[in-house]
């Protein structure tokens, strides 16, 4: 696809954060030792990135970045994981895994709107997608966690595993949880939980919210979130650039309608100021007996022909696709580095409501 514009590197970091908070230093009292000792319970919650050193968890932080670095173009996409464990702390904890992705959201605003396949007035949004796996260590003592879906059986968009930041309402800081429930680790767990984030600049979740005549009606598109391809781009893109570049599609169609206009006035010559076509001969090499209202009438029609299939293409899905990206991404370039952030959370479970341990599990972390 060639946009209007040349697209600028577009540098999208995505910052991880491990927080601990403050009232997770619990103390317990070795009821064991015999002695009024009090113990700080050992506190281990911890995180790494995929490029990391292998075995290498941090307890304070570390820089995950989602998108490598790299230009990011229309229909890119990708995947980056990092993985987090309870590193064997004396007490349970619950533990959340939030994201923010305020930068993704509206890029226009009530002075600077979208112009989509010749329709003025629209709003576009960062036509991202993302999808989150969480996985658990085999042999694991607890439970991998389940992801959050924002969608109902209504949406479009349900079941796909994909989701638009824009469809989730966030804290006042920005972040809204990819968790379901409250998952957490035992006491004493080196248990590890694994995130992975699929990622897509992906369009056909964003374009039927701008109620062109390309998408309204049966016209309406079906986010797909396929990226495996058979052709040059995503099926998504690909069906509406067959429609158009296609053979017998819409640009085929107009070069057709504008060759039958240019055929006629090289047969039929042009009329002069009075409206009165010149003496000619017609297809058969005989003299053209038309009247001149017939004339007019066979061009117009020829010339109506041209003008709707250049609309045609001028409103068609593809350009509807190009412009929401072109936007998009000048508008992306103009910002200051986009940030994807997540935040992991621990919280210690007192040891009466940790639901589902032992007694036996327990005490061990009471002794260790």
């Amino acid at each position: 696809m060639k946009l209007r514009i040349i697209l600028m590197i577009l540098l999208m970091s995505v910052l991880m954060t491990s927080t601990l908070l403050s009232k997770t230093a619990a103390r317990y009292t070795d009821g064991f030792s015999g002695t009024d000792t009090v113990l700080v319970a050992k506190w281990n919650l911890g995180a790494r990135g995929e490029d990391d050193i292998a075995g290498q968890f941090y307890n304070k932080g570390f820089t995950f970045n989602l998108f490598e670095g790299r230009s990011v173009e229309p229909m890119d996409c990708g995947q980056k994981s990092f993985t987090f464990r309870g590193g064997g702390s004396d007490v349970a904890m619950a533990y959340d895994v939030k994201m923010n992705a305020a930068d993704l959201l509206k890029l226009t605003t009530g002075q600077k709107k979208a112009t989509i396949a010749g329709e003025r007035g629209k709003d576009v949004f960062a036509p991202f997608i993302f999808k989150i796996t969480a996985d658990i260590n085999a042999g694991s003592t607890d439970s991998a966690p389940a992801v959050f879906s924002p969608y109902s059986r209504s949406s479009p968009y349900y079941g796909t595993g994909w989701f638009r930041p824009k469809d989730i309402e966030p804290d006042q800081e920005g972040y809204f949880s990819i968790l379901e429930g409250t998952p957490g680790f035992s006491a004493g767990s080196n248990d590890e939980v694994t995130i992975t984030v699929y990622w897509q600049w992906n369009t056909s979740y964003y374009i039927n919210d701008t109620g062109v005549d390309a998408v309204t009606g049966s016209n309406a598109v079906s986010a797909d979130p396929s990226a495996a391809t058979g052709g040059d781009y995503p099926p998504y893109y690909q069906e509406a650039y067959d429609e158009y570049h296609g053979d017998g599609g819409l640009k085929d169609r107009y070069k057709d309608a504008v060759n039958a206009v240019e055929h006629y006035l090289e047969v039929h010559g042009e009329p002069d100021e009075d409206g009165i076509w010149p003496p000619h001969n017609d297809d058969s090499e005989m003299p053209c007996e038309l009247a001149d209202a017939d004339h007019f009438a066979q061009y117009d029609d020829l010339a109506e022909d041209a003008e709707e299939a250049l609309e045609d293409c001028q409103t068609s899905l593809l350009v509807a696709y190009d412009d929401y990206d072109t936007f998009a991404a000048g508008a992306l370039d103009e910002k200051e580095p986009v940030k994807v952030l997540f935040r992991i959370c621990g919280e210690q479970i007192p040891p009466e409501q940790a639901s589902g341990l032992s007694s036996k599990l327990i005490i061990e972390g009471l002794r260790k």
